[in-house]
């Protein structure tokens, strides 16, 4: 199992009596002998020195039980120095014992939890019911008002149970999470209690959970890739999406797409690709080297299209559809597409910015902001262009730089719909 940077150790339990949680984080796994600098600490010298909660066999005399008296065994240390490894305790916590245990950066894919963006699990691994009143959850570990979940008054968790939180919807105001986990930067992610004790922290590169992040075992065990089973017990990934490798049911994965050809989906140019969750792209596919769809957004719904070629481009009877396109695609099914009507013509260097409504030249599907495919068809339903992007990538603007049928795709883009592109 593949780990990325982890709070590798649990939190501790508290007793009624008012016992403090166990120290415990860890910031890596990679075993060897580390170093900051000249007088910095040196994990895997077997000396505690400095930040180090540990170092090898030396554990500062601390046994499992100092963790919790419910366990028994021996207690290691994490690879980084900064957590302890309870992979070797044995038995049942007796106090309550509340995690980080699992989450997403790109949101559910199916069940409950689906559509209702990033989402983090917590699990109380321990024996005894906990009290969440005014404990706060963050991405900033300075746990700033407007980044931090407050749990409201008298939310228990108890043995055993649950809790899956996901992200606020701003519009609907459903959600919980006023924060979102990146898919593509490091996030940090912090749990303190009422009194502002660290119960649990994890910072993790977000591409490493675009699927699944999760402890093995529940509660307890260090950070791996998952199935995704939020609000279920955790499963160990049979693939890991992202190490380059096509594996299992993985249509690719990273530059490796197998055999796979724009051609095979009717492009006669252009370069298959691979998406982050390994699902195979065709936004660099074309069959006009001039033609490209540009730029859009999930807000308003607005799609741009590029003339990169030196040629005026006839539009008559183009198709601009988000609907799944394939060997099946008919057109007379297809109630919200844009056919473009005659007349329509695109010159050299110009965009043309085609906005949602009923009105002439305007698309009527929405796009949506958990991800969406747009499709630019001829008449004879060549595709000439396609983009697929994810969750809150379109959010402000998903774009190709630099502009044109060559450019890669983007998020994060300044929005300059009816203009050049800009990061």
């Amino acid at each position: 199992m593949n780990d990325a940077t982890t709070d590798d150790a649990p939190p501790a339990g508290s007793s009624e009596t008012g016992d403090e949680p166990a120290p415990g984080t860890s910031s890596g796994d990679d075993p060897a002998v580390t170093s900051e600098g000249p007088g910095q600490p040196v994990c895997g010298d077997g000396l505690v020195e400095g930040d180090e909660l540990c170092d090898g066999a030396e554990v500062g005399g601390m046994s499992c039980a100092d963790i919790d008296p419910g366990f028994t065994g021996a207690l290691a240390c994490a690879a980084d120095c900064l957590a302890f490894d309870m992979a070797d305790c044995e038995g049942a916590p007796i106090e309550w014992l509340v995690a980080l245990n699992e989450l997403t950066s790109k949101g559910a894919e199916s069940g409950p939890f689906a559509g209702k963006g990033d989402a983090v699990e917590l699990l109380n691994a321990g024996g005894a019911p906990a009290d969440l009143s005014g404990w706060r959850l963050s991405d900033d570990p300075t746990l700033p008002a407007d980044k931090t979940y407050v749990f409201p008054e008298g939310t228990t968790l108890m043995p055993g149970e649950r809790l899956v939180l996901v992200e606020l919807d701003p519009v609907s105001g459903e959600g919980d999470l006023p924060f979102g986990i990146s898919s593509s930067n490091e996030e940090t992610l912090t749990l303190v209690d009422g009194g502002d004790e660290v119960i649990d922290a994890l910072t993790v590169e977000g591409v490493a959970a675009m699927v699944s992040w999760c402890r093995l075992p529940d509660g307890t065990g260090s950070w791996g890739h998952c199935e995704q089973t939020l609000g279920a017990p955790n499963i160990e990934a049979l693939t890991i999406c992202g190490n380059g490798v096509r594996e299992a049911d993985e249509a690719c994965d990273g530059l490796d797409v197998g055999a796979a050809k724009c051609a095979d989906r009717g492009f006669t140019a252009g370069a298959m690709t691979c998406t982050p969750k390994c699902n195979l792209d065709t936004s660099m596919c074309m069959s006009d080297p001039a033609a490209a769809i540009n730029e859009l957004e999930s807000t308003n719904d607005e799609i741009e299209l590029f003339n990169a070629g030196g040629d005026m481009i006839d539009m008559a009877g183009w198709i601009l559809t988000d609907q799944a396109f394939d060997a099946a695609y008919d057109p007379a099914v297809d109630d919200e597409k844009l056919v473009f009507a005659a007349g329509t013509k695109l010159a050299p260097g110009q965009f043309l910015v085609v906005g949602k409504g009923e009105a002439a030249g305007q698309h009527p599907f929405g796009l949506s902001s958990n991800g969406d495919t747009v499709t630019l068809l001829k008449p004879d339903l060549t595709p000439v262009s396609q983009v697929t992007y994810g969750a809150d990538q379109a959010a402000l603007s998903f774009c190709r730089l630099a502009d044109g049928p060559q450019g890669s795709w983007s998020s994060g883009c300044k929005p300059t719909f009816g203009a050049a592109n800009s990061k």
